[in-house]
């Protein structure tokens, strides 16, 4: 199996087919990046192929010597938080809504358990969403994308030692944002 760099390199030279297998193996990734980055399913596709169109656009710039994971994320890292800056210019009634949590009355039944995990999901996301940007994005990369240290300081650029600090940071103002939501054994409760 070629390595993502070598895939890159053919993609640079013209080769389509490096890069749909480029896209094949990172696309799951990205999309679960973008859509717990963002928190909106519907939107999360189309900025996954917003990303996979600028890696391609952008790969006679490639530069192997750059892990491609740690390029592929910082560009989706850029892509999220553009778009997340356009998004809250512009939110909706509808959406402060769904954001607030409030549920409308439309006269369907709906099961304790999914309202639930659904107040401790939008519970988390506004924990995450509350955070600085660097602190947020250093947790995502490193706690939910498997990237190390390293890799993340290099989407980041910053150094180790701050991707570190953001992420001790983060995690602390986590947890004491999430404390009322925990119970005696650790777990959530509402």
């Amino acid at each position: 199996m070629e390595s993502d760099i070598e895939l890159m390199l053919r993609t640079k030279a013209g080769d389509d087919d490096a890069f749909s297998e480029l896209m094949n193996r990172h696309y799951k990734g990205v999309l679960n990046y973008i859509y717990r980055f963002t928190n909106l399913k519907e939107n999360s596709e189309d900025l996954a192929q917003e990303v996979f169109l600028r890696v391609y656009r952008s790969a006679t710039k490639y530069r192997p010597e750059a892990k491609f994971t740690t390029w592929l994320y910082r560009i989706a890292t850029n892509v999220s938080l553009t778009y997340v800056k356009k998004k809250n210019k512009n939110v909706s009634l509808d959406e402060m809504n769904e954001k607030t949590g409030e549920i409308e009355d439309s006269g369907v039944e709906i099961s304790d358990d999914i309202i639930y995990r659904k107040e401790i999901k939008n519970v988390i996301f506004s924990a995450m969403e509350s955070l600085p940007e660097r602190e947020k994005v250093a947790i995502m990369l490193c706690k939910y994308e498997g990237l190390s240290y390293e890799e993340t300081a290099d989407v980041l650029e910053c150094t180790v030692g701050a991707v570190k600090a953001y992420v001790h940071r983060g995690r602390m103002k986590l947890v004491n944002k999430l404390k009322p939501y925990l119970t005696e054994e650790g777990e959530y409760g509402v």
